[in-house]
């Protein structure tokens, strides 16, 4: 018991960067919160189905991949702390184009769309949900606006440290739409 309230107060303070939730809230939330045990290589969602959740990493690793000409795309790279889904098959309720892997064993909350539905009966508060998380799914297609790879870079050294200490570089050049031999330039000319 103590290791599941250790483990909403994670999730707890995670909402609470995003709304001043009351106790009260956090508890209708937490009420509702599902909890996955992933093994590595366990699929969290499969291209083709309809993301039906918002996931909470509570530990662990995940990736997002997309089929792109045969061969996987990362789109998405996770780590403890994270809220994770595919936006456009949650919101549209069409299949998704995506699927999330655990990369290593991992440990998810969800808080399925049928829950968020009942969190929006009780308040309209939680209809906010929607708009609170939409700017963390945005992935590095977020970035493109920047001019450099290397400001790319840059970005996911300040916003996201954790993906560089826990996934391989081919991984890392494959989600900033770069070669393994680019991405090791510009790790050369960062230093």
């Amino acid at each position: 018991m103590t290791e599941e309230i250790t483990m909403f107060a994670q999730v707890s303070n995670s909402l609470l960067q995003l709304h001043p939730f009351s106790t009260a809230e956090l508890g209708l939330i937490k009420e509702r919160l599902k909890l996955h045990r992933l093994k590595k290589g366990e699929l969290l969602l499969r291209e083709g189905q309809v993301c039906n959740g918002l996931y909470y990493l509570d530990h662990g690793s995940l990736t997002q991949n997309r089929n792109k000409d045969g061969e996987a795309a990362v789109t998405g790279l996770f780590t403890p702390g994270d809220w994770l889904m595919d936006n456009r098959s949650f919101v549209s309720r069409r299949p998704s184009n995506t699927s999330i892997t655990a990369f290593e064993e991992s440990q998810v909350f969800e808080l399925d769309i049928d829950a968020i539905h009942e969190l929006i009966g009780i308040s309209q508060l939680f209809f906010r949900l929607g708009t609170l998380f939409e700017n963390r799914f945005d992935g590095v297609e977020e970035a493109g606006s920047l001019s450099s790879i290397d400001e790319k870079y840059l970005l996911l050294m300040q916003s996201r440290p954790k993906i560089l200490q826990t996934f391989p570089l081919k991984l890392i050049a494959s989600y900033l739409q770069i070669t393994p031999e680019t991405l090791s330039r510009v790790r050369s000319r960062i230093k």
